[in-house]
């Protein structure tokens, strides 16, 4: 499963998202999230890499829009930066579900 992430981690439902995750995890799937947009924020927060690592989800940032809110030098060493071609090799040969997270 890949959780594409687009907005803030102050939006409502956050956590709820995490949560699936989280428990997709513990079940035995393959689960990673993708930073986009505002989102890119929570890829320089220690504590929200730490948890994802913890919770064994592979974690990626999308590079123009970490570029974009001048956060590349930021990103937690455990989230690998991609482009979109990496985007888009996520999406159709290493992940059988897409969650699209915008509310």
């Amino acid at each position: 499963m890949l959780i594409i992430l687009s907005k803030s981690l102050s939006i409502n439902g956050y956590e709820s998202i995490l949560k699936i995750a989280e428990e997709a995890s513990e079940k035995g799937e393959k689960v990673a999230i993708l930073h986009i947009q505002d989102a890119c924020v929570a890829a320089t927060l220690p504590e929200h890499c730490e948890r994802l690592a913890e919770a064994r989800i592979k974690a990626y940032v999308l590079k123009a829009d970490c570029q974009a809110r001048g956060l590349l030098e930021k990103v937690g060493r455990d989230i690998r930066i991609v482009d979109y071609r990496q985007w888009i090799t996520l999406l159709m040969k290493e992940h059988d579900k897409i969650v699209s997270w915008t509310t």
